[in-house]
């Protein structure tokens, strides 16, 4: 019996001052930071070295029967250069999507289409990954902009609600 009140009083102790951390919830793919179907990256920032890499996956969030994607991703080419660019899984079937892109000095345009059985695709997935090099020391931005479409099976276009954001960091 004298063992309970050191014990309880110890307890006490450890419950009472442990800290709570909060986690932080800031997720680019999570739907409470945009409002869908939309166009982000993840991951959104990307810290590293002069001369590194940068490797960066584009995604579509929540989307219902897309059969088409034109992504258009503005980019600061002073700072940033693109070393590949390869599809994502978003469109994967039996019969590999159709996946093009054209790179024009800060600007990156992604076109991919489905060729799958269902035509169209619903959900959240990636659709490309891009690796970007460094070329200055600094903050690259970069961006989706207005021109970014998303296709249903009649090429009728679906709205877009975000456009995500994005930044390389080069040490």
């Amino acid at each position: 019996m004298r063992w309970i009140k050191p014990f309880i009083i110890t307890i006490s102790f450890l419950l009472f001052s442990c800290e709570i951390v909060e986690p932080d919830l800031n997720n680019p793919l999570d739907t409470d930071n945009n409002s869908p179907p939309s166009l982000v990256f993840y991951p959104d920032r990307v810290e590293t070295t002069v001369g590194g890499s940068a490797a960066i996956n584009f995604y579509i969030l929540e989307v219902t029967g897309v059969a088409g994607i034109h992504a258009q991703i503005q980019y600061d080419n002073t700072k940033l250069s693109v070393s590949s660019v390869s599809s994502g899984s978003f469109f994967s079937d039996a019969q590999p999507p159709i996946f093009v892109y054209e790179d024009n000095a800060g600007v990156l345009d992604i076109f991919t289409f489905f060729m799958g059985n269902a035509k169209t695709k619903d959900g959240t997935g990636d659709i490309a990954l891009v690796v970007f090099n460094t070329k200055l020391p600094g903050e690259a931005q970069m961006q989706f902009t207005a021109e970014s479409e998303l296709l249903d099976l009649q090429d009728a276009m679906i709205a877009i609600n975000s456009l995500g954001q994005g930044v390389v960091n080069a040490q």
